[in-house]
């Protein structure tokens, strides 16, 4: 008996491909978002420990909150581990490093989504700096009053503030954004990557109690103008986002 050799036509393997480019053009989105999802919570996991850290320093820094950084006068040893200012083992410690005995991970200061590498120093020589990345910032209004500067060497006392579960202290930052200090209109780093709207639309946040949570970033910060903002400190239970100002006593986040 002679065989009869079957073989796919050239419109079957047409059909077939069509329907793989569908399936993909449909999974391929589903599957990058699924990965953005595990960044965020790996991002928000990393601030959950720093809340953990944060909640030890306080504790035994008879509730003072750490301050931004040391002086730039200061002279060490120690020095930082992190790649800011001029780098590992010359700059003055910053508070990541203050929170680095109680956290025991450098390595969960870098956010996943965080690719923007170590910062020039000086600022636009190009050299960059050595040290671990560092993605996270402290909220600057922690260091000011409406009447000017606030908290020279700490972040305050948590005593004074009325309503710390709902006032952010640590924000996602840029490791390359020489940003140790953020604020509402600085959601975009210099070099034009988003911040605080890089985890699917929003950030990760820990509050002043320590505890950490993911919001959703407001429309309204595109519109901030980028640097003298706010303009006058005294108006600023005006803004809309008392969540940012550790002096206000009203105990509602408004995202």
């Amino acid at each position: 008996m002679q065989s009869v050799r079957r073989a796919f036509t050239l419109i079957e393997l047409l059909v077939v491909i069509a329907i793989i480019a569908i399936l993909a053009a449909i999974l391929f989105p589903v599957f990058a978002q699924a990965k953005e999802s595990a960044k965020k919570t790996q991002c928000l996991s990393n601030g959950k420990q720093t809340g953990t850290g944060l909640y030890l320093y306080v504790s035994d820094s008879d509730d003072m909150l750490p301050m931004a950084n040391y002086p730039s006068t200061y002279v060490g040893p120690p020095f930082t581990v992190f790649a800011w200012h001029a780098g590992e083992g010359k700059a003055e410690l910053n508070w990541a490093d203050l929170l680095l005995p109680y956290t025991k991970n450098v390595d969960m200061f870098k956010c996943p989504d965080d690719n923007s590498g170590a910062a020039d120093w000086p600022k636009g020589s190009g050299v960059k700096v050595t040290g671990k990345p560092l993605s996270y910032a402290l909220n600057q209004f922690f260091f000011k009053k409406p009447t000017g500067n606030f908290f020279s060497l700490t972040g305050g006392d948590m005593g004074s503030i009325t309503t710390p579960s709902s006032k952010v202290f640590i924000i996602e930052s840029q490791s390359n954004s020489h940003y140790e200090l953020m604020a509402p209109n600085r959601w975009k780093a210099p070099d034009g990557h988003s911040i605080l709207d890089r985890h699917l639309g929003g950030s990760n946040y820990v509050f002043a109690d320590t505890h950490a949570r993911y919001r959703k970033m407001p429309a309204s910060y595109k519109s901030l103008p980028t640097s003298g903002w706010p303009a006058d400190i005294n108006t600023v239970d005006t803004l809309n986002m008392p969540q940012w100002f550790p002096w206000l006593d009203n105990g509602d986040e408004k995202w």
